[in-house]
């Protein structure tokens, strides 16, 4: 577990400003009258996702392995990450369906409707197994490819030391 550490630490932190996001979205009016922007708008959440991976990266090249760190580790680093994420995604849209917004699926299928989705189609969308295994497979998808990215930039092998 100590080995992860750093791993939990952003994911938990990540998970936080994913809460504070929701509460954002209902003050906008995402999850009411603008709900037809809901999801472009929450694609923003890739911002605070890259952000946590990099500078979790960052701290496990520096803390856990003294500066020197592989690709391929930081790969695995941000991947597990992504893992802890997508596996804490349901929080907090469990918060934002029964505390924050409890109507917003009936909302989104009748704004769904409204643009002429078909009612059976909106209730296979906007439910609360449809959501969180959405969320699950967006953060872990992009998590991983994210870490990818992030991890040629953040590797340090003992020849790059700057």
């Amino acid at each position: 577990m100590e080995k992860f550490k750093i791993e939990f630490k952003w994911a938990s932190i990540f998970t936080g400003i994913n809460l504070i996001w929701v509460y954002l979205e209902k003050y906008l009016g995402l999850h009411n009258e603008h709900i037809s922007y809901h999801s472009i708008v929450s694609l923003i959440m890739l911002l605070p996702l890259s952000f946590c991976i990099f500078m979790s990266l960052k701290q496990k090249r520096q803390e856990y392995y003294k500066g020197e760190m592989t690709w391929q580790k930081a790969f695995f680093s941000g991947s597990l990450l992504s893992l802890l994420v997508a596996g804490l995604s349901p929080g907090p849209i469990y918060v934002m369906t029964q505390y924050v917004s409890p109507d917003f699926f009936e909302v989104a299928k009748t704004a769904s409707a409204d643009r002429g989705v078909p009612l059976e189609l909106t209730k296979q969308l906007f439910n609360l197994n449809t959501y969180i295994s959405q969320a699950i497979m967006f953060y872990l998808a992009f998590g991983v490819m994210i870490s990818a990215i992030v991890g040629l930039i953040v590797k340090r092998n003992s020849t790059q030391k700057s």
